[in-house]
């Protein structure tokens, strides 16, 4: 039999700690006394459990809901844990230690795993969830730090830009940050979208399509990656190791200036499919609120997948934007369920016809 020791009970239904005393009584039975009421719960059963930290024992007991004893006296601890290891009942941290004792090595190649997973797969995750968390403010100047660099290196075509900026205004597919359209002489069949609101369209891509309702999906679909923030997510992801305590302590310069100096990967910047999804069908309700058919988006998406076994894998659009059956399904059950606003095709048509034919004055 033990001394009692202080202890605080919990009683399952309210919040509000009791005064409690906790005691060891033969044959094996914990004796809780609480309010002038004494409870005695078996060691051997199998619905009390226990752990215990460095100073702390918390023992658990009954159904729901359940009672709860916590107590920190020292001796009481030691006996209580003794006899239960006797019993081959260990908590989580007695079972911890003994990894540690008689397996250091297997015990550091499991911290060592953990750290791998965290860095590889929850870092990556939460300092993506976490660059949501950041103003607005920090997508536009990372789009002006970028934007001057990146197009620098391409062969704009000033005249079709100024023709696919009205196409694009036509649309009003912006909320919450201005956008700015660009055409690239450039036979790449691709497309990208860079935080804050530029969106750069390659004639690769622009001269395979039909009709003013693919490249009205196009920007739709790169719209929606401004609008949500899907690249600015996607950056952060890929730079995280260097991103998240930049993150976690608000220094947005820092990463405005990390980004920046990464800007070359915008162009190439992979989606997930979840993205790429999400891109399409909010991409199909801006288009039905600008008066355009969704369909349009269908047929994109068609195209693309017709086009894709002639495509070299990088300078396909499909590199950066993964097609996949499934995308198709989804635009093609989404489309029907769309009610269209006031209808402006007519007009993308005749900027459609403008942007078609080849410009003459291309700035390098």
């Amino acid at each position: 039999m033990s001394a009692s020791a202080a202890a605080n009970f919990f009683d399952g239904q309210t919040s509000r700690p009791h005064d409690a005393t906790v005691a060891i009584r033969e044959p094996d039975a914990l004796e809780v006394e609480v309010n002038g009421e004494r409870f005695h719960w078996p060691l051997e059963d199998g619905g009390m459990q226990w752990e215990r930290s460095s100073n702390t024992l918390r023992i658990t007991f009954g159904e729901h809901p359940r009672s709860v004893v916590l107590t920190r006296d020292a001796a009481f601890i030691r006996l209580f844990v003794q006899r239960m290891q006797r019993a081959g009942r260990r908590g989580v941290y007695d079972r911890t230690l003994s990894m540690a004792r008689q397996g250091p090595l297997l015990f550091v190649l499991g911290l060592l795993f953990l750290a791998v997973v965290g860095y590889v797969w929850v870092l990556p995750f939460a300092a993506e969830r976490s660059a949501l968390l950041l103003p607005t403010e920090v997508d536009r100047q990372l789009g002006q730090a970028a934007a001057p660099e990146l197009l620098l290196e391409l062969w704009e075509d000033t005249a079709r830009s100024a023709v696919l900026q009205q196409f694009g205004d036509h649309l009003a597919l912006g909320d919450r940050f201005e956008l700015r359209y660009h055409v690239v002489n450039d036979e790449q069949v691709n497309a990208f979208a860079m935080p804050g609101g530029h969106i750069v369209v390659f004639t690769g891509i622009l001269d395979r399509m039909d009709h003013s309702g693919q490249l009205a999906a196009l920007l739709a679909h790169e719209a929606t990656h401004v609008e949500e923030r899907h690249s600015m997510r996607m950056l952060v992801r890929q730079g995280a190791s260097y991103l998240f305590l930049s993150l976690l302590l608000g220094d947005v310069n820092v990463v405005v200036a990390l980004l920046a100096e990464n800007a070359d990967k915008i162009r190439n910047l992979t989606y997930s499919r979840a993205l790429e999804t999400d891109a399409d069908l909010m991409g199909m309700e801006r288009m039905a609120q600008a008066g355009v058919d969704p369909e349009g988006m269908v047929q994109l998406l068609e195209l693309l997948q017709r086009e894709a076994g002639d495509m070299p894998g990088s300078l396909s659009f499909l590199s950066s934007h993964p097609l996949t059956e499934q995308r198709i399904i989804k635009a093609r059950e989404r489309a029907p369920q769309l009610t269209m606003g006031n209808s402006r095709q007519p007009e993308l048509d005749r900027l459609f016809q403008q942007l078609k034919e080849r410009s003459t004055t291309p700035s390098p």
